[in-house]
């Protein structure tokens, strides 16, 4: 299976203001409750406008890529969000999927999503 490759244009539709961010190895796109998270080697495009830096505490970051599973989520994944990754070129059946601790600043759970070709993609579940 060849990885697929996630055009800049394309990934600044997931963060706030279409700002995008570089650090830890990955592209990051945030906005309130979600984060996404993409290798830098499967980017493509121009990244001039990519800012060098983290849109969220660090922390954050940390839990969506390295935090172990707490839970595997088996429930339903809302439609917008399936969209969502689909107009990216994630396969959401194809991502390994479980909850996390709550980040930094939140008590809620967070699903997180694990494509095989290492995006992450974490959200803050509504109770």
């Amino acid at each position: 299976m060849t990885a697929p490759f996630f055009s800049v244009e394309r990934l600044k539709l997931f963060a706030t203001d279409g700002q995008l961010y570089r650090a830890f190895d990955h592209l990051i796109a945030a906005r309130m409750g979600t984060l996404l998270l993409v290798p830098f080697h499967l980017v493509v495009g121009r990244c001039d406008e990519v800012l060098d830096g983290c849109p969220v505490p660090w922390e954050d970051v940390f839990a969506v890529l390295e935090y172990p599973r707490q839970h595997i989520y088996t429930a339903l994944i809302q439609d917008d969000l399936i969209e969502q990754l689909e107009h990216l070129g994630i396969d959401v059946a194809a991502c390994e999927r479980d909850t996390i601790a709550p980040m930094v600043n939140g008590p809620e759970k967070v699903l997180r999503l694990v494509h095989p070709c290492g995006v992450r993609y974490a959200v803050v579940m509504n109770n």
